[in-house]
């Protein structure tokens, strides 16, 4: 038995990589030119592949009982997870990107108010304040950005979040199981579903790469490092690699594009990542006085 104190610092370093891989998407996104719909689809027949490969491997190549064991929760968390990769580039046609991740952020709150009713995991106060402060900082981030925006947009980019706590609950109410299934389902379905208005294909080469790093890097391995975390991190916690995403995002795009956040981006950020350290440095030192279960 790993000690309480070793475990919760495994998860979180699981969750930040988990948080880095899940921002990356902004900036293969805007690395290609083709129909969204192109995206979807390529990103989802490599992240398939992907989380093929990580069964393989893990498995020594048995992966077929695997799939085969897999119950409700993955197909809970499949059919989620395909919803939000959807939702995902759906929101956008429709409204601004950062109504999308400023709205997507309220999966924390979510998540933190049905803890204790799903998952019998009560919410310490550092947790709420860190909470509190990480959303004062996401809206510091996007106050000069965020525009009137339209309903449907909104109200996908309300599903995505809804989508992101129902993996995430069900993920740590099922942490002994394996998730990799539920990520593999995820890319059929949505793979599959984008499909027909994707065709034909006109990416390039170059633009295939970067879908392909968009299924493997931002969707297959993100989502594999968050469900192992969920195996070590209260779901309040983990639910804080959405915040993770949401400050990093605009950077890789700027080194990469060129596009200089604002300045009150940059206060966001740091708010939120103080307000992510605080709870997680202040989770260590009371991890082995907290009652069991409380984050």
């Amino acid at each position: 038995m790993i000690p309480a104190r070793r475990r919760l610092l495994f998860g979180a370093g699981l969750a930040v990589i988990s948080g880095l891989c899940f921002s990356s998407g902004g900036f293969f996104v805007r690395s290609v030119s083709v129909d969204p719909w192109e995206i979807i689809s390529v990103r989802c027949f490599f992240a398939g592949l992907g989380v093929l490969l990580i069964l393989f491997v893990s498995e020594r190549g048995r992966v077929w009982p695997v799939l085969r064991a897999s119950g409700w929760p993955v197909i809970a968390v499949g059919v989620a997870t395909a919803w939000g990769i959807i939702a995902y580039v759906l929101s956008m046609q429709y409204t601004l990107v950062a109504n999308v991740i400023a709205i997507m952020t309220t999966s924390t709150v979510m998540v933190a108010l049905l803890a204790k009713p799903v998952l019998g995991e009560p919410v310490a106060l550092r947790t709420w304040l860190a909470l509190l402060g990480s959303l004062c900082g996401v809206g510091v981030m996007f106050w000069s950005d965020v525009g009137s925006g339209g309903i449907i947009g909104n109200l996908l980019a309300l599903s995505i979040a809804a989508a992101i706590a129902l993996q995430t609950l069900i993920a740590r109410r099922f942490r002994t199981g394996r998730m990799e299934p539920a990520v593999l389902l995820a890319a059929v379905i949505a793979g599959l579903a984008s499909l027909p208005l994707a065709l034909p294909f006109d990416a390039t080469a170059k633009e295939v790469g970067f879908m392909a790093a968009l299924g493997l890097v931002q969707l297959a391995s993100a989502l594999t490092l968050y469900f192992y975390a969920a195996r070590y991190l209260p779901a309040p916690i983990l639910i804080f690699v959405v915040l993770i995403d949401a400050v990093f995002a605009p950077i890789w795009v700027w080194l990469g594009f060129g596009e200089v956040p604002g300045t009150l981006v940059f206060i966001g950020a740091v708010v939120i990542l103080a307000s992510v350290a605080g709870n997680a440095l202040f989770g260590v030192v009371a991890a082995r006085r907290d009652p069991p279960g409380e984050t």
